[in-house]
């Protein structure tokens, strides 16, 4: 009796270890702002832009828009692994699958990101888990190239815009079950 009593609380503390770990990937958002300053090596570009990303509760996707101010050249959008002021490598092309749109003196790119289109070293991860992990630990950043910048017109790094005790309280639970 004594073993079915420590198993059963053993797996009612992994089962609330493993909740307080997926939902804090559910409902999550971060945010780029997007300047030449950011890339490295720097660019004098005046063009300038803003991303925005957020997981939806109980799904496997990350939604995403980009707007881009003072071009409507947009040739690529890529998330990159890398830390500011580091180049990396290209994870997730934002210009596959989805919407782009010119508009006045600028472009907008709105779409979907799931775990197929992760490539290079996330390819076959989890886009929840691994792409998230990486965002949350400011290790990704936006790279938008045009025609006159192709490695490059402007970067922001991403940032987990509810980053207030959240992460801290969550990680320090799961770590405390696992």
């Amino acid at each position: 009796i004594y073993v079915k009593h420590v198993l059963l609380i053993f797996s009612l503390v992994t089962i609330s270890g493993t909740t307080i770990i997926s939902t804090q990937t559910l409902g999550m958002k971060f945010t780029a702002t997007m300047s030449g300053d950011q890339v490295a090596p720097p660019t004098d570009s005046s063009i300038n832009g803003t991303a925005s990303f957020r997981t939806t509760a109980h799904d496997t996707v990350i939604k995403y828009k980009i707007k881009v101010a003072g071009s409507s050249d947009v040739t690529n959008a890529d998330i990159h692994l890398g830390k500011t002021g580091e180049n990396g490598e290209e994870v997730v092309d934002l210009l596959k699958d989805s919407k782009k749109n010119g508009i006045r003196q600028g472009t907008s790119i709105r779409g979907n990101i799931t775990s197929s289109d992760l490539k290079g070293s996330l390819e076959g991860k989890e886009v929840l888990t691994d792409l998230i992990l990486s965002m949350k630990n400011g290790s990704t950043y936006v790279n938008i190239d045009t025609p006159y910048h192709e490695n490059g017109e402007i970067r922001g790094q991403l940032t987990d815009i509810h980053n207030v005790d959240r992460g801290s309280t969550a990680n320090e639970k799961s770590n405390s079950h696992g």
